[in-house]
């Protein structure tokens, strides 16, 4: 059987959402084999993972508060990950804009439109999120969104919002 990550090209940057970052940083969450496969490649492997500046802060909560983690090992996952080759990038006042007015032009909420706007300023090549409405926002878009959770599972996790 072939994995949905055996068809992720190499090479490619990978932007995610944070419950992505807090579910592949949790072993024994449901959705960790299919979440950390993609997480994988991108830190062991040839391609790079972009992390939103503020995401590691909110996993650990998620971490602990979601999905009943323990808070030193939450805090020692997160850190690794933060020392790890993953990118940590920040937005810019035009990032932000720009978000504002893809929402405006795309009729979506503008946090969606945000990660849009980001994966568009790091010339992302996927982006990664729990979200299952990004088909439609992404359809025109150079990005390709992906969501890793297969449909079955979605219903029974815990995601925050933001």
């Amino acid at each position: 059987m072939t994995s949905t990550v055996d068809s992720l090209p190499t090479e490619v940057t990978v932007l995610t959402d944070v419950n992505i970052l807090a579910i592949g940083l949790t072993d024994d969450h449901p959705a960790y084999d299919e979440v950390y496969q993609w997480l994988e490649v991108t830190l062991d492997g040839p391609n790079v993972l972009l992390v939103f500046d503020y995401y590691p802060l909110r996993a650990q909560f998620i971490m602990t508060r979601r999905f009943g983690v323990e808070p030193v090992a939450a805090r020692n996952a997160v850190q690794s990950l933060v020392r790890s080759p993953a990118r940590v990038v920040g937005a810019t006042d035009t990032t932000v804009l720009d978000a504002y007015d893809i929402s405006a032009e795309k009729n979506h909420d503008v946090y969606d439109s945000f990660l849009l706007a980001l994966a568009r300023s790091y010339d992302a090549d996927y982006l990664l999120t729990t979200d299952t409405d990004f088909d439609e926002l992404c359809e025109t878009e150079e990005v390709r969104y992906q969501n890793p959770i297969p449909a079955e599972k979605r219903d029974v996790l815990t995601i925050t919002e933001g």
